[in-house]
């Protein structure tokens, strides 16, 4: 399900989708490899690699100030859990913590940062009191380069992830981050598989096809070398950016109003792909913009329009909704791949029920760009083809408000 890049999904998903605030309480202790317990081990399911998540003072850097950027980004290879607040465990070694329902495992490290050790969670929202035995930590480091041979990025970013579980299409499989601006890394780890995902400074530039490394056989720590950029992966980001350069973004705020400009689709189900939206006049219309990568749209955008079809079945004749799947780095080719990772979200989120209106392929990125779309969700067109203020709500509000034409 590891399909946009990082960068790709902080613009998506943060812009007009909420991330759920589905959380749960996870409640166990930390042993060492005796089963005796660890007091004062600090506890998370985000790791940096780069100290502190704050300053001396307990408060957030400011972002805005030069030293306070590098002091973030500093302390290469020193392991802390992300946050403002640090979980630590009590002399019993027991600890509670909430994470949110993406959280996929626990990461605990004793307080020298020399042993550490991963639980995995269940799927379930119900979750058994966890153990998390410290063993022996490995380190994990290398260099950035690229793309070009012998480049050298200004700023590099990596992050350790865990290995896809296609039964958890939804988790996070994020661990560690790690930024550099000497194009490093270094993360302290415990024997494990893992994925390696950098990019650069520009964000146009990923290691890709990510890189594995198993540790679970290492005696010792582990060089992986120069990691090579590819530029052949082009972020949203750097898309729309280019298209506000070019003067051919125009926000979809300053758009409401005006005729609905036309989509660029690749494949589709439900309708032809060679469908205008013109085609859909008389009609009110939603367009949703989604991707594999955005786990609010698939927890609950993509379900909860579900919802607004089976609720207004008696008015279906007066609206579509058609889901459009964004792949801006083109990995997807057609409906059949699209289907085929849908499968196990199909499976495992959705109960097996699959989705009641049309979805629609975008492997360009250009109809998001078109409407001057900067984050996943809906988009409103009134029956005169309109570009339309509100969702799937408001049209709720106009179908129930008026009566159906005889």
């Amino acid at each position: 399900m590891r399909i946009l890049s990082t960068a790709t999904l902080l613009l998506l998903c943060l812009g007009s989708l909420a991330i759920s605030a589905d959380s749960r309480e996870i409640t166990g202790r930390v042993v060492d490899d005796a089963g005796h317990p660890v007091a004062g081990a600090a506890v998370g399911h985000f790791w940096r690699a780069n100290g502190p998540s704050v300053n001396s003072e307990g408060k957030p850097y400011d972002m805005k100030r030069e030293e306070d950027i590098k002091a973030l980004w500093g302390n290469l290879g020193r392991m802390e859990p992300s946050g403002i607040k640090t979980i630590t465990t009590g002399e019993d070694g027991r600890f509670s913590i909430n994470v949110s329902y993406r959280c996929r495992a626990l990461m605990a490290m004793d307080p020298t940062r020399k042993t550490g050790g991963l639980a995995l969670l269940a799927r379930n929202k119900a979750t058994d009191p966890v153990e998390i035995r410290l063993g022996p930590l490995l380190k994990i480091r290398g260099s950035i380069e690229g793309p070009a041979n012998g480049e050298r990025p200004p700023w590099t970013h990596v992050y350790v992830l865990l290995p896809e579980d296609p039964t958890q299409p939804l988790a996070s499989d994020k661990l560690v981050s790690c930024g550099s601006f000497d194009a490093k890394f270094e993360v302290s780890l415990p024997p494990s598989r893992y994925v390696i995902e950098g990019y650069n400074d520009a964000q146009d530039a990923f290691t890709y096809p990510y890189p594995e490394v198993d540790t679970s056989k290492a005696t010792g720590d582990i060089d992986l070398g120069a990691l090579k950029l590819s530029p052949s992966i082009s972020s949203a980001s750097v898309k729309i950016a280019k298209a506000k350069a070019a003067g051919t973004w125009i926000d979809h705020a300053r758009r409401i109003g005006n005729q609905a400009p036309e989509w660029h689709l690749t494949d589709a189900r439900g309708i032809d792909k060679s469908a205008k939206i013109s085609d859909f006049k008389g009609k009110w219309v939603i367009l949703y913009f989604w991707g594999f990568g955005c786990a609010p749209c698939l927890k609950n955008g993509l379900p909860e329009l579900s919802k607004f079809v089976e609720e207004n079945s008696a008015n279906r004749d007066r609206f579509e909704v058609i889901g459009i799947c964004v792949d801006d780095d083109g990995l997807l080719k057609s409906m059949a791949d699209v289907d085929k990772k849908l499968d196990q979200v199909v499976t495992h989120v959705w109960n097996g029920k699959r989705l009641p209106f049309p979805i629609a392929l975008d492997a360009s990125f250009k109809t998001m760009e078109s409407f001057g779309r900067a984050a996943f969700g809906p988009i409103l067109i009134d029956p005169e083809g309109r570009l339309a203020e509100g969702d799937e709500k408001r049209l709720a509000e106009t179908l129930k408000a008026t009566k159906k034409r005889p």
